[in-house]
């Protein structure tokens, strides 16, 4: 059997074409995908891009195909889905069916292998997803970072900017962000990078690419970069005890629940890790914290594999992950 996983996002959508065991016959990634970001006319040119390049590179295969599974950024409300499910059944055969769901479904199966758990994404932006033993799904956070999105790499670079400034201006504790940051921007003086945050084509990448300074700062022991750090890991300890409070069971408690760490924030697990589980503790959590093996697209298959009540195991895990080396 042959399945087309699909992770979309706002920067790139990769899709795949796997058999059932995880071995990879194509593998293609374009362009973004979010629908809220990109033009209808460029969304139909990447997915378009997409799918003929997976059926170039699969051959015949293709045509085999089984099922397409997607997750894809930008497609919480129904309409959406719903939208994004035509274009796509647009670019491919009647006969092959297509689900189209949230990313947040797809990065979740990419630690558990389908079954229920919390998935915390912390990239750019942040967001906490849980789906518990009944197959309710809800979420935590990620309302954009107008709104605030603590627990993201956007949060942590800007709250390290902040810091740097009030170090500046003799408000706040002095800080080696100051330094790191004025080398990052080849400024003399820190007011010499506003042109530079105010004037950036996405402020919110390039802030949130400053949150590696703030880790760099907190290597070297900064007291304000480990606080910063330590304030964020304890929003996403808050935040994943929250879901998993309202949406799992008591008995569902009473276990280790899979708790997929997504995104770059993570990278540096080694320094959030224990502010997050000592909040798990005071909530009387019991997080199993996992770090996928394979990528979020893996994930797509897997949801894709279960829409045709098929199940994995570790196998199509290593399976995926040696073929996608």
């Amino acid at each position: 059997m042959y399945i087309i996983g699909i992770d979309g996002g706002g920067t790139k959508t990769k899709g795949v074409v796997s058999t059932e065991t995880g071995k990879i016959i194509a593998e293609v990634t374009v362009g973004a995908s979010n629908p809220n970001n990109v033009k209808r006319e460029n969304l139909l040119k990447e997915l378009g891009n997409l799918i003929d390049s997976l059926k170039k590179e699969s051959k015949g295969t293709f045509f085999k195909v089984r099922r397409v599974y997607a997750g894809m950024s930008g497609v919480d409300h129904p309409s959406a889905r719903k939208e994004m499910k035509k274009l796509l059944e647009t670019l491919l055969s009647e006969s092959i069916p297509v689900t189209v769901n949230n990313d947040a479904i797809t990065a979740l199966y990419s630690g558990t292998l389908g079954k229920p758990g919390v998935v915390q994404i912390a990239g750019t932006g942040s967001i906490t997803f849980g789906l518990n033993g009944e197959g309710v799904l809800d979420r935590v956070g990620g309302w954009g970072y107008l709104l605030g999105e603590n627990g993201s790499g956007f949060a942590v670079g800007s709250e390290g900017l902040q810091a740097a400034f009030r170090a500046h201006d003799r408000l706040g504790l002095s800080t080696e962000l100051t330094t790191l940051i004025c080398d990052h921007f080849q400024a003399q003086t820190l007011p010499e990078i506003i042109h530079s945050i105010y004037q950036a084509v996405n402020p919110k990448e390039l802030i949130a690419s400053l949150s590696r300074l703030v880790f760099m700062a907190a290597d070297q022991g900064d007291q304000v970069a480990l606080d910063i750090i330590r304030n964020n890991a304890n929003h996403i300890g808050e935040a994943v005890s929250c879901l998993i409070n309202k949406h799992f069971t008591e008995k569902e408690r009473g276990g280790e629940i899979p708790v997929v760490l997504a995104g770059g924030l993570f990278n540096r697990l080694d320094l959030l890790k224990a502010s997050m589980e000592d909040v798990f503790r005071q909530h009387t959590i019991h997080a199993k914290l996992i770090r996928p093996q394979i990528e979020p697209v893996g994930g797509a298959v897997i949801a894709g594999l279960l829409e045709e009540k098929i199940e994995v195991d570790e196998s199509f895990v290593e399976e995926f992950s040696r073929e996608s080396l």
